[in-house]
């Protein structure tokens, strides 16, 4: 079976979604799946063996790899002015973070082209990339989320002085000012007046039209726990509690810090809370699963605050590492992981073939033309 694992892209978890892929090909059994790397650069793909060594990425040159086009759900190189079919792939694992290998982007590409793929759908996707439409979707679930204003850019340049008013009016100090489509902490500040607000606004401003001010807990930790499934079997992993003296994990605290696995974070695994609690976050982990109709492996982030309520923070449909060290406590390995991903993805795209019945229509043998009624 060939696995073309797609990574990078533009987007500003690029670096990040390298070591996920390095690490996920060097995981995929050799003797079940022919791994074709797929790196996505400038909006243009790339293969080639060189993107499976790890010391590439020191210093990037895509003249050394090979460029592909994607056609009708084969990939060619071209030579000359000819194109040369290069390959076909049974399965796209996708490990990228962020832009448009994450927000569904990617997905349509994939789903146009009938290869399977191991993320969420199109719109599940999309959905869950966006902070302020994913928290209003959590919150018509009945799932507790944390008070927020959507702001965009192009008003708050207009009027400031107005936006911050409104803020403050339904909102107070502290709050939390993020970019609405991004992850790993990239632009998110902690404000407690209105100077620190203008100027966290225009820090996310800065990465997306989008920005999301929320109320920021003071006394609260966080949970994360992740699901998976094959398209069969459901599996709810271990859940951790990350670690930081920060009032959120900063992309240093995330990757830079020196920690265990590919991000760098300082986690307790598994978090040291009662069993009911664990409970919890389990099933509204396996219910949002469901509910979002996900697919792949998915981490879901909550917050747990100092009086014992839970909300559901974010969903992150392509996570760092794919979660993988959240399955090994069950026993599950990286590459028992892969698997399941891979036999998901298969299992999705043959049940959504069956869905795609073709309909006859008698419009077109009645149409008389661009004057015809």
């Amino acid at each position: 079976m060939k696995i073309a694992v797609f990574y990078g892209g533009r987007s500003c978890e690029h670096d990040i979604s390298i070591i996920t892929a390095v690490q996920a090909m060097a995981h995929l059994d050799a003797e079940k799946y022919e791994v074709i790397p797929v790196y996505m650069r400038c909006g243009n793909l790339y293969t080639g063996d060189c993107l499976k060594d790890s010391s590439f990425y020191e210093k990037i040159n895509v003249s050394k790899c090979t460029k592909l086009w994607l056609i009708d759900g084969v990939f060619y190189t071209r030579v000359k002015n000819l194109l040369i079919k290069k390959f076909s792939a049974d399965v796209a694992l996708i490990c990228c973070h962020g832009g448009e290998g994450e927000n569904g982007v990617l997905q349509g590409l994939l789903e146009y082209n009938g290869i399977p793929y191991t993320s969420a759908q199109v719109m599940a996707s999309a959905v869950s990339m966006d902070k302020v439409i994913s928290k209003q979707l959590y919150s018509g679930l009945l799932f507790n989320t944390v008070d927020e204003l959507c702001v965009l850019r192009e008003d708050y340049r207009r009027n400031r002085d107005n936006i911050v008013m409104h803020i403050e009016t339904f909102l107070d100090y502290p709050v939390i000012v993020k970019p609405s489509s991004l992850g790993s902490s990239i632009g998110i500040k902690r404000v407690n007046n209105r100077a620190e607000l203008f100027d966290a606004i225009e820090v996310a401003a800065g990465f997306d039209r989008k920005i999301i001010v929320e109320r920021a807990l003071t006394d609260f930790i966080e949970l994360n726990c992740a699901v998976v499934s094959d398209g069969k079997k459901t599996v709810v992993s271990e859940i951790e509690r990350p670690l930081s003296w920060q009032d959120f994990l900063t992309f240093e605290d995330k990757y830079l810090s020196g920690g265990k696995g590919m991000s760098g974070e300082k986690r307790e695994l598994p978090a040291k809370i009662s069993s009911k609690l664990g409970d919890s976050v389990r099933e509204i982990s396996e219910r949002l699963y469901a509910d979002l109709d996900l697919s792949g492996v998915v981490r879901i982030d909550f917050l747990l605050s100092g009086d014992g309520k839970l909300y559901v923070n974010e969903v992150n449909t392509v996570p760092g590492s794919l979660a993988f060290y959240l399955f090994e406590p069950l026993g599950l390995s990286y590459s028992d992981l892969l698997d399941m991903l891979i036999r998901g993805a298969v299992c999705r795209y043959q049940d959504n073939q069956k869905s795609r019945l073709a309909y006859n229509s008698a419009v077109l043998r009645n149409f008389n033309g661009i004057k015809g009624k």
